[in-house]
């Protein structure tokens, strides 16, 4: 394999603290009660919007804007307060870096939280891209943006992995012809993965390294 695209949600970082507060946050600043982190954690994968429409599917157009623009400034200054590497991506991007393959981050996360997320905790090795959300057509599933960055890599499709830890990330990686890698450790079951058709799945990190 020359390349591997991680999702980052999940993926490689587990950012579901930060995001329930900032959810909390926005439904408190429209009167609504708090969702738990296991009620977060199954809405998170495509987007922002989606994500906050899940929260609140009954509310009128304003409230959910009044609520959008919450999540949006909490999480804008408070992303990195409790968001950390999952047990063992340290490891495999060192491995996976010292083998000369190529990495790169292609997120549902807005492009302006993915970037700089990113840099803060994998900025030590070498990315090819990192690409967030930035245009409503070409968010996952769409294999547009994962194409850029094969054709970046320098690779053929099949000479490139997705790893991610949903079944919008496997529907990315089929809709590319990307070898589709499903992280288990993630927000969603094993039991959906296997589902969506991925071609692999991993318990740990360490795993990946088999399949390169």
């Amino acid at each position: 394999m020359k390349g591997v695209v991680f999702d980052l949600d999940g993926t490689l970082a587990d950012t579901l603290p930060a995001i329930a507060d900032a959810i909390n946050y926005g439904l408190a600043a429209v009167g609504r009660p708090e969702a738990s982190h296991a009620e977060v954690r199954r809405w998170i994968g495509e987007g922002l919007p989606t994500l906050c429409r899940r929260a609140l599917p009954d509310a009128d157009e304003p409230t959910f804007e009044r609520m959008m623009t919450a999540v949006s400034q909490h999480y804008r200054e408070h992303q990195m307060d409790k968001t950390v590497p999952f047990p063992g991506i340290t490891e495999l991007m060192d491995e996976l870096a010292g083998r000369g393959v190529l990495m790169a981050v292609l997120s549902n996360k807005p492009h302006v939280y993915t970037v700089p997320m990113t840099r803060g905790l994998f900025g030590r090795w070498p990315l090819v891209a990192v690409e967030g959300y930035r245009e409503e057509d070409r968010r996952k599933p769409d294999p547009r943006t994962l194409l850029d960055i094969v054709a970046r890599m320098k690779a053929k499709p099949s000479e490139v992995m997705l790893v991610g830890d949903s079944n919008t990330d496997i529907a990315t990686a089929r809709n590319a012809g990307v070898v589709a890698v499903a992280a288990t450790w993630g927000y969603r079951d094993r039991e959906e993965l296997i589902a969506a058709g991925a071609a692999h799945l991993i318990d740990a990190p360490g795993q990946l390294l088999k399949l390169i």
